[in-house]
């Protein structure tokens, strides 16, 4: 009989733990909800290259690895003195390197940069590099040259510096960054534009921008109050897109995993998902980490286009349980995680821009001799020369330049 009542005794003592535990679980979950909750009630808007997407306020955003054209593009703050005296030590060190033959042309040239944007500062072109030789083509040899060169536009306007870099660029199209330099605009508080173009860090690239000049642009974001959370987004266009999309990729990878590592994984969600208008795939997973830590992944991807800067491919993610030292257990229940991931997620959309006013079809061709000033858009597409050169007069781009209508 003794032996009875203590067996009848664990266990109500053991379903009154579980109960417990169960109900310390939903109390812990409901209290991360309103969390969420609290720190979604203040947003604020991002724009990464021509996409917008809302985060929490306390949200510390960075914009980086910007790529337009083959040339790289950083921006960071710096006062006039400190940008003056960057830029001569630039052209001091430059100047001191030997070219490829040993002698001290290795600094080919510098133009003088000033931009209708408020940018100035200076283009450097060096290090020229030339590589030759024969190669098969079919059945005969035939003789290749190319010559590289490092250029760079190194720039300064509304206290911010902006470097456009490239190495080993061909030396053929080096005017291409004459031309991507008169596009930028600074924009020292990341403000949202209202024309067309690409957002990067501190600035924005005004179009025209074809897709082939393969702009690309990444976003980091962190939530102090959840340290172990994490977000990462990127865009990049004109790029082939992947031949299979994220969730035959991701049905691929979990099958090549070894039984074990398997089964600690989870799918929570798998299949295509529509983000306003943009249509994707998400893969939401959870995984069990060998020190036992609950860590989740939540992954959006639009497989895009090579051919439309509006449709580029975009991959956005936000994965919990990140730390410097590996592995930690998500500090946020799982239906909190969805709820801050679908919150921010659902608001990823093209950035609206302001309408322009389109010409009439049936316009008068423009008669020869017609002058156009800077700043003024271009009456027609055609070769345009500027009054401005000549005598020792350097003009950005070119004297003589190829415009597009609409063009400033």
């Amino acid at each position: 009989m003794n032996f009875w009542i203590s067996n009848r005794l664990a266990i109500l003592l053991a379903g009154m733990v579980v109960a417990g535990l169960a109900g310390a679980w939903a109390a812990g979950a409901a209290q991360d909800k309103h969390e969420v909750t609290r720190m979604t009630e203040k947003m604020q808007t991002a724009c990464v290259g021509r996409f917008l997407v809302d985060m929490p306020e306390e949200a510390r955003i960075e914009l980086t690895r910007a790529r337009v054209d083959g040339f790289n593009l950083s921006t960071f703050n710096e006062s006039d003195e400190e940008f003056s005296l960057r830029l001569a030590q630039r052209e001091t060190d430059l100047r001191a390197v030997p070219d490829r033959l040993g002698g001290d042309n290795n600094l080919e040239s510098v133009k003088e940069v000033k931009t209708r944007h408020g940018l100035s500062g200076r283009i450097y072109v060096h290090g020229r590099s030339v590589q030759e030789g024969t190669r098969a083509k079919g059945l005969e040899l035939e003789h290749y040259r190319h010559e590289g060169v490092e250029i760079e536009a190194l720039l300064h306007g509304a206290g911010i510096s902006i470097d456009i870099t490239a190495t080993n660029y061909d030396a053929e199209f080096i005017n291409e960054l004459p031309r991507l330099v008169e596009k930028v605009v600074p924009n020292p508080d990341n403000r949202i534009p209202t024309e067309p173009g690409f957002c990067i860090e501190r600035a924005y690239i005004r179009d025209p921008l074809p897709a082939e000049q393969g702009e690309t642009v990444m976003m980091f974001a962190f939530l102090p109050s959840r340290p172990d959370i994490e977000f990462k987004m990127i865009s990049a266009a004109g790029i082939t897109p992947p031949s299979e999309g994220l969730l035959a990729r991701g049905a691929v990878s979990d099958a090549r995993l070894p039984p074990g590592d398997r089964e600690r994984g989870l799918r929570l969600r798998a299949e295509p998902r529509t983000n306003n208008g943009l249509d994707g795939e998400e893969l939401i997973e959870r995984y069990t980490e060998e020190n036992d830590a609950i860590v989740y992944s939540f992954w959006w991807e639009l497989g895009g286009t090579d051919d439309n800067v509006l449709a580029p491919y975009i991959t956005f993610k936000m994965d919990t349980g990140m730390s410097r030292n590996g592995p930690i257990p998500t500090s946020l229940s799982e239906g909190a995680a969805i709820q801050l991931w679908e919150m921010i997620s659902s608001s990823f959309r093209i950035r609206p821009i302001a309408q322009r006013p389109t010409a009439d079809s049936k316009a008068v061709p423009v008669a020869l001799g017609v002058y156009a000033y800077a700043g003024q858009a271009c009456p027609q597409s055609g070769w345009w020369e500027s009054s401005d050169g000549g005598n020792g007069i350097a003009v950005l781009g070119g004297q003589r330049q190829y415009i597009k209508q609409g063009d400033q």
